[in-house]
């Protein structure tokens, strides 16, 4: 659950992104895991989604080999896309601004940190999962 106040806009990385409607200071906690609010999905259920559903949850949802789940964010964070300098530091359960984020700054994270199937095909195979 992204934990500050965000927008949905178009993205010079990649389609959409997620920007911050405030000013952010490194170290800030922005998005934490919150069971209550984001969604674990089996990777096996994946066989029963249609195609649709798949494609989503591939693309926007973090992919956790050690659980078997993709966890999928009910707000702005689905469309949180990859940066090589991102902008946000994976912290397991909780994202850490990297930096001082001023209002606007788009919100990116790393996907060699934060597993995003979609981005890296070749990891749906290694989880039974066409890509």
């Amino acid at each position: 659950m992204l934990l500050v106040n965000h927008y949905i806009a178009r993205s010079l990385i990649h389609g959409l992104g997620v920007f911050t409607r405030t000013s952010i200071r490194a170290g800030d906690t922005v998005w934490r895991y919150d069971p209550m609010y984001d969604v674990d999905i089996p990777a096996a259920a994946l066989n029963h989604f249609p195609a649709d559903a798949v494609e989503t949850v591939l693309h926007h949802a973090e992919y956790i080999p050690h659980l078997q789940v993709f966890r999928l964010g009910n707000d702005g964070d689905m469309f949180m896309n990859h940066s090589d300098d991102p902008s946000l530091i994976d912290c397991g359960d909780e994202m850490i601004a990297a930096r001082d984020l001023p209002a606007g700054s788009e919100l990116t994270c790393n996907y060699a940190n934060v597993c995003v199937i979609g981005f890296e095909t070749q990891h749906s195979h290694a989880v039974g999962i066409a890509a």
